[in-house]
């Protein structure tokens, strides 16, 4: 994926945030994603995400504990640093999402923005499409056990960025980028997946006379790099600024 790209849409994010305004997703057939109580399930049984999605009051936990947790959380992903406009960040996302990428696999890929410990996370979602050639996508498609998701390139954080995959004994492949900013319904949509037994994405240029797509199974592991992401998100979210502090300043450049 583009660092340059995933530098400006995190620019970008920050400045959305900092006027309180964010889009909300365009969808063609979205329902509505129950969720459930804390009392439906275990704390034991609840990932971070879960813990913190569902809780109906502040989880309260010690500076210590808050740190440790989001650090062991985050050297299970793949941080970056990176610097833009004078502004220096890291992002955050899954190995299992490079991996995808490596094996040319087209693939959902979360994306953690990580500022200073006096700002909140901003998460993103990246649609990665990867083919013999440049399809010069405008839409992405995301259909789950039950619903149907559709992001038109009106609700895109930036230009679709294009790229090249390059491999050692095979073609070079093309590659897309999308980039959102996520919103709740967003999580939702990401909830709904790791729910979902198989999860197709569809890949398109719609607006078109003439229109093409490509679809495929999204791969296996982008469950777990979702829920992964989603855990760093939430424990970030809900750290004091001196854990976020021990957390981020614990990570190897």
């Amino acid at each position: 994926m583009n660092k340059r790209a995933i530098a400006g849409a995190l620019l970008l994010g920050l400045s959305v945030l900092l006027l309180a305004s964010c889009g909300s997703v365009s969808t063609l057939e979205t329902k509505a994603v129950t969720q459930t109580t804390a009392s439906e399930a275990t704390a034991a049984e609840e990932q971070p995400y879960e813990q913190y999605r569902n809780a109906t009051e502040k989880i309260k936990k010690p500076e210590e504990q808050q740190a440790e947790e989001l650090k062991k959380v985050l050297q299970q992903l793949n941080p970056q640093y990176g610097k833009a406009d004078e502004l220096d960040f890291w992002w955050v996302t899954s190995p299992r999402c490079i991996e995808n990428e490596a094996a040319g696999k087209s693939c959902i890929a979360p994306m953690l923005g990580i500022l200073a410990p006096s700002a909140d996370p901003v998460l993103f979602i990246a649609f990665n499409y990867i083919g013999g050639e440049y399809m010069d996508m405008d839409t992405v498609e995301i259909h789950t056990d039950e619903y149907k998701y559709t992001y038109s390139s009106g609700t895109f954080s930036m230009e679709v960025q294009k790229d090249k995959v390059t491999f050692q004994n095979s073609p070079d492949k093309m590659e897309e980028t999308a980039l959102r900013l996520a919103t709740d319904d967003d999580i939702d949509m990401l909830v709904d997946i790791l729910k979902s037994d198989e999860v197709l994405l569809r890949f398109e240029k719609f607006n078109t006379a003439k229109p093409i797509w490509e679809e495929c199974t999204m791969p296996e592991e982008d469950k777990q790099a979702i829920a992964d992401v989603l855990n760093a998100y939430y424990l970030y979210l809900n750290a004091s600024e001196m854990a976020r502090a021990k957390a981020i300043s614990s990570i190897e450049q």
